[in-house]
């Protein structure tokens, strides 16, 4: 009898604490909510200064475009008559100023002659902006005259095919140890190239006399001739010729005991035919001597092959550069529109008038600004 009124507090202890956890969980489930619709407010509400950003960019390009149209409408005869006036300007200095011609050749040079080559060709130009025209007489013996026509000359690389890139990588992978080989890939060659890496050049002369063409060339020719690369010519022809005579030695050597063993198999030849019923009478093996004639006909081959080489070096490359093509004997118009004063000109007045233009606005601006 004494427990039974604990009873009923105990269930009201137990409910109480049940009511307590669904207010917890309820109010976690409001905060989780409050906190997503936060988020979700401010992705919004960056979307839309996104939006009107862009717009409000948009409508100032609009209105920019608008304002310059309007001006140009505004004043139409205006422009119009600076750019008539601007282009007669124009044709008439195209027509009275020297006309340019321009040739083209392509040359190899040889035995690192092309640093002597790229030096010549910045010391020429130096020469015609200083306007030396003694010297150049004498570079290119020519006359004063004719050295007063020089314009400009130029070099860069001749274009390459992706195999020639490909065999000139390959070359040069070889010169590297293999540390280094292995942090540089063909893209990182070909970006660190410059002129100096090129093999075959492409020289353009500029002038305003049509026949000097030829003369150039011979003068670039003879530039191109320098004491350092004949003497890195000697050493070639020197080690080539050693080579060759060592090689031309042990070819004797190979065909001397070539000789030797086919006498010897001759010999054994004609002891087989005689011996040969004996044997086999006799029950008896002949037997033969073993020879290497196989081998030495290899290395006979390999040695012919290296001479071979030896000899195609020395005639191909037996000069200080290889011209691939010649000067023309006449050159060609130079035709580059950003040059004509058809085109420079009206250019030229149209900005000078929107110079002026937006200065006298300004201007206006200032003097009616209370």
């Amino acid at each position: 009898m004494s427990n039974n009124p604990n009873t009923p507090v105990n269930s009201g202890n137990n409910s109480t604490n049940g009511s307590n956890a669904n207010n917890n969980n309820n109010n976690n489930n409001q905060s989780e909510e409050v906190d997503l619709i936060v988020f979700f407010n401010l992705i919004g509400n960056g979307i839309q200064k996104v939006i009107n950003f862009f717009g409000s960019l948009f409508i100032g390009l609009y209105a920019f475009f608008i304002a310059c149209i309007k001006v140009i409408f505004v004043n139409i005869k205006i422009i119009a008559i600076v750019v008539i006036v601007a282009l007669a300007i124009g044709f008439t200095l195209d027509k009275v100023k020297d006309q340019v011609y321009y040739s083209e050749m392509f040359v190899v040079p040889n035995f690192e002659s092309k640093y002597v080559l790229i030096e010549n060709i910045n010391y020429f130009n130096s020469l015609i902006k200083l306007k030396d025209t003694e010297e150049l007489s004498q570079q290119f013996n020519i006359t004063a005259k004719e050295s007063e026509a020089l314009v400009q000359f130029e070099i860069e690389a001749a274009p390459e095919s992706k195999n020639e890139q490909l065999k000139e990588f390959g070359l040069f992978m070889k010169d590297l140890d293999s540390v280094t080989r292995s942090k540089v890939d063909y893209e990182i060659y070909l970006d660190n190239r410059d002129l100096y890496s090129a093999e075959m050049f492409l020289l353009r002369a500029r002038t305003k006399n049509n026949k000097l063409f030829t003369k150039l060339e011979k003068g670039l020719s003879q530039s191109i001739n320098n004491d350092y690369s004949d003497l890195k010519k000697q050493e070639r022809d020197s080690v080539l010729r050693l080579e060759k005579e060592n090689l031309e030695v042990s070819l004797a050597a190979i065909r001397k005991i070539k000789d030797t063993y086919l006498s010897v198999l001759e010999k054994e030849s004609e002891k087989t035919s005689v011996s040969s019923n004996l044997g086999n009478a006799l029950g008896l093996q002949v037997e033969k001597t073993q020879t290497k004639e196989d081998e030495l006909l290899a290395q006979e081959i390999a040695t012919l092959n290296k001479l071979n080489e030896i000899k195609r070096e020395l005639v191909l490359k037996n000069t200080i550069f290889d011209k691939v093509s010649s000067f023309r004997e006449k050159g060609i118009v130079e035709n580059i529109w950003y040059k004509k004063y058809k085109i420079i000109v009206p250019l030229f007045a149209l900005i000078v008038l929107g110079f002026f233009s937006a200065l006298f606005t300004f201007y206006k601006h200032v003097i009616r600004y209370n």
